[in-house]
């Protein structure tokens, strides 16, 4: 097994764990191990991104940036987080926009990046923090590594062992920064890079952590869903949407148009689309986007995006999930309930509440993965001080090499994971039913039973087993919190609770532990 030593081991190689590790060497420290499925940069949602950053510039004020995300998100917001990330975002973006050479321009209630590609800009702006991270003096980068296992050891640190290149790589660290992205990818139907696979959900999970909001799951509307393509996001501004009667169901909703829609009204627009399907009015089992030119950025990226993938309008959509606003629960110092362990980017649940407004994704990862760093770092101080790491017990190393051994087995874990992706996307979806959720669940937890009987011949089917395992429990999470709240609010819609309830405007907490997924419903603090 090799073996590294940090005194901050940062998880995850996107915008949000890039951010981190820029701040801890503004902070002073020194030693950081970043690992990451993908090269630094690359792999994460931020790639392939429209590049847009909310917050307050040019009149748009700190107070406005606060409101209009606690409306968005239904008044379910931390709202410590929130202001956070208000005060916070304009000087963090620009920091990491200089260190990654890339500029910025001003839209509005934000910035933008000027990238030269319109179908991902945000590309240059990440892979340019990849590198300036990679270079950094006291950073170890470790690319290609999967994650198996974290593990808080007695002394009070954390031992890491992932894959890298057909052999195992344990890291021991005094802190860890988990920023492994969303859960979107519990959904057969994604815009996010396949590597995500709810790794940071179910490692919190199973260390016991408490996840919160994870029923709140955004889906963009106009997904690809032509056979043989992948679902990306196709933001037509202007144009129809019509099903199988010829009917454009804009006007048929009562929606204003096409393009407004898109920018504060994905949620409902998601529905009209399913409901229509449902319906039996769908092409093919979906409806058709017959689009118009646009100078809307996500016009110009969509038109560009299906001329390089070789089709032409009219085509086929359906939503596509896009980003979950539940993770792992903070306090108000961003810490998590276990000692040295902290989150950051989308795995950190309570700032978006019920449903993200359109730039703050960006901005939360910036803003807060500052704030993240600081509080690591003053951990690192008042804990550790200028201690060595220790090395782990050959006990504890030895019990988890016992588990990666190979075993045969009659499932295929890679398998179980596609099932329950198409399960979620079926039943815990843009329309959901207490029927539908509770017929899931059940289906979830069969699967995840049956993964004590998957086969491991080898590294990869160490790294499925583990990446099903993350995926059903993430699912399972969602799904239990999704029956839990009987209400429809935001993102989250019950077609047996169809009302937004006052009484409802709590959370739901969600933890598992001894074979059970146990939900409360909190107060917002």
């Amino acid at each position: 097994m090799d073996a590294a030593m940090a005194d901050v081991l940062i998880i995850g190689g996107g915008i949000a764990g890039l951010s981190a590790a820029c701040y801890l060497l503004e902070r002073g420290v020194r030693s950081i191990a970043i690992s990451s499925k993908s090269p630094l940069g690359y792999g994460g949602s931020t790639y392939y991104s429209q590049g847009a950053f909310r917050c307050p510039i040019d009149g748009y004020s700190i107070e406005d940036h606060i409101r209009d995300t606690m409306e968005g998100g239904r008044r379910i917001n931390r709202a410590h987080l929130v202001e956070a990330m208000a005060r916070g975002a304009a000087g963090a973006i620009s920091e990491l926009a200089g260190w990654a050479g890339v500029g910025l321009r001003r839209s509005g209630w934000g910035f933008r990046i000027e990238g030269g590609d319109p179908v991902a800009p945000s590309k240059e702006f990440a892979a340019g923090l990849g590198r300036r991270v990679a270079a950094a003096k006291g950073v170890r980068a470790f690319e290609g590594a999967r994650l198996l296992d974290l593990v808080r050891c007695p002394e009070g640190s954390y031992l890491a062992v992932h894959e890298r290149g057909g052999r195992m790589l344990s890291i021991m660290a005094k802190a860890v920064i988990l920023a492994t992205g969303g859960a979107a990818n519990a959904y057969i139907r994604s815009d996010n890079p396949a590597q995500l696979t709810c790794d940071g959900h179910g490692i919190a999970l199973k260390l016991g952590l408490p996840l919160v909001d994870m029923e709140f799951v955004q889906f963009f509307p106009l997904g690809l869903a032509e056979e043989g393509k992948p679902s990306l996001m196709a933001g037509f501004a202007r144009g129809r949407i019509l099903n199988g009667l010829g009917e454009d169901i804009i006007p048929k909703y009562g929606l204003r148009d096409l393009g407004r829609a898109l920018r504060v009204e994905r949620d409902l627009l998601s529905r009209c689309i399913m409901l229509e399907v449902a319906g039996g009015r769908g092409i093919g089992g979906a409806l058709l986007a017959d689009p118009e030119p646009s100078d809307d950025h996500l016009s110009k990226a969509a038109f560009e995006l299906i001329r390089r993938l070789g089709l032409s309008p009219p085509i086929k959509v359906l939503p596509t999930a896009h980003y979950t606003m539940g993770g792992v629960e903070v306090d108000g110092g961003l810490r998590t309930e276990l000692p040295g362990l902290y989150v950051a980017g989308e795995l950190m649940g309570g700032v978006h509440g019920a449903n993200r407004l359109g730039g703050n994704a960006l901005s939360a990862c910036a803003a807060l993965s500052k704030l993240v760093a600081a509080e690591a770092a003053r951990y690192l101080e008042e804990e550790f001080g200028e201690g060595p790491v220790g090395a782990p017990e050959p006990a504890l190393i030895g019990g988890l090499m016992r588990g990666y051994g190979p075993r045969e087995g009659s499932i295929d874990a890679g398998g179980l994971g596609l099932r329950a992706r198409r399960i979620m996307w079926e039943r815990v979806g843009v329309i959901r039913s207490e029927e539908g959720l509770r017929d899931a669940i059940d289906e979830l937890w069969g699967a995840l039973g049956s993964l004590g009987g998957a086969r491991i011949r080898g590294p990869g089917d160490l790294v499925a087993l583990r990446e099903a395992e993350n995926t059903l429990l993430a699912s399972l999470a969602i799904a239990h919190s999704a029956l839990e709240r009987r209400e429809s609010r935001g993102s989250h819609f019950r077609l047996d609770h169809p009302e937004e309830r006052p009484d409802w405007a709590k959370a739901v907490r969600v933890r598992y532990g001894d074979g059970e997924m146990r939900c409360e419903v909190i107060s917002i603090s």
